[in-house]
């Protein structure tokens, strides 16, 4: 179970990560992924206000992957 946490975490951060990266690159810079947004049917999320609640999900997402790998060294795992 433990390497199955390790596993997780480092994927949730990797994910979250991302994800809040994209949406932050996004709302500083909406000319690099703005044209295959809206080629794709999604330039609705060029808003600022969902492009950062987007990165706070990803934040959130990454922090709890964090929390995971934290746990699993604390219970004395190895890496």
């Amino acid at each position: 179970m433990n390497t199955a946490n390790r596993k997780l975490g480092g994927m949730l951060i990797g994910v979250g990560g991302l994800g809040a990266a994209l949406a932050l690159l996004c709302c500083a810079a909406p000319w690099i992924l703005g044209g295959a947004l809206v080629a794709l049917g999604l330039g609705f999320i060029l808003k600022d206000a969902i492009l950062l609640s987007l990165a706070a999900v990803g934040l959130l997402i990454a922090f709890a992957g964090w929390r995971l790998m934290r746990k699993h060294k604390q219970q004395g795992g190895r890496l």
